[in-house]
């Protein structure tokens, strides 16, 4: 099911192509049933991993959806979840390899349309950010797996560096759901996109909106994709969101308000 504010639409389609997009990854860019990409290495792995992974994640993932925590202790609370997983994926994972081969039985598929809609954002030269506080080489090596890593996609994520057989990740400078914001993105990107009219941002969570400077949400069109607690979770997105896609909606939806085929 889709909710839309149709003037805000409207407003948004004037500018033409002279916009740029933000995208979350995990269940905005995928589907909901997808594993998040942090789980993709662990679930590969089993075992030791696997299992302090799940505990992790059954322990802080319905404090992420619970919008009655105040937000500075949530905010805490993600960046503490954030640094025990990089912490356990950074004892576990060896090489680039590992990553490709666990890519290879994943449970990661995009949604309906997101392919098209990805190509079609290429074809207009349209500047594609994909902002995730998932792991980095996953989304990349998945991407170039799907054939859409096109020249116009930047990912700004969390990535391991490999050298002379060592894995490196900065932990103390990880990108979590309570920092996920637009002073994230590097400074080349943002020249790249500063002189643009408005913004597409598209996002599974209200932390999302964090992705664009308050000062340019009135110039951004803002999509958002409620498939857990939609009964609880509805009046709020709609009150955050122009756009508000429920029960798997797909890009299928939103090609349809652009006439992307």
């Amino acid at each position: 099911m889709i909710y839309v504010n149709t003037e805000k639409i409207n407003k948004f389609k004037k500018i033409g192509n002279d916009y740029y997009v933000i995208a979350d990854f995990d269940h905005t860019l995928t589907t909901s049933k997808s594993t998040a990409s942090m789980g993709i290495i662990p679930k590969f792995l089993g075992g030791e991993c696997l299992k302090q992974r799940l505990a992790l994640y059954e322990h802080y993932r319905p404090l992420e959806l619970d919008y009655s925590i105040e937000a500075g202790r949530k905010q805490k609370i993600m960046k503490e979840w954030a640094t025990k997983s990089f912490t356990l994926l950074s004892k576990f994972i060896k090489s680039k390899e590992m990553i490709k081969d666990s890519l290879k039985e994943a449970n990661l598929c995009l949604k309906d349309g997101t392919k098209e809609f990805l190509k079609e954002m290429y074809e207009k030269d349209i500047p594609v950010i994909i902002m995730s506080a998932g792991v980095g080489n996953i989304i990349e090596e998945f991407l170039k797996e799907n054939n859409c890593l096109y020249k116009n996609i930047y990912i700004v994520s969390n990535f391991f560096e490999f050298s002379d057989g060592k894995v490196y990740l900065d932990i103390n400078n990880i990108i979590a759901t309570s920092n996920k914001e637009y002073s994230r993105i590097p400074k080349e990107v943002q020249d790249k996109i500063k002189d643009r009219k408005g913004s597409l941002l598209l996002g599974d969570l209200i932390e999302d909106l964090k992705m664009q400077k308050k000062e340019n949400l009135e110039k951004t069109l803002t999509i958002g994709f409620l498939d857990e607690n939609i009964e609880d979770g509805l009046e709020r997105y709609n009150k955050n969101f122009d756009i508000v896609l429920t029960n798997n909606s797909d890009f299928n939806d939103i090609n349809n308000v652009f006439n992307i085929n």
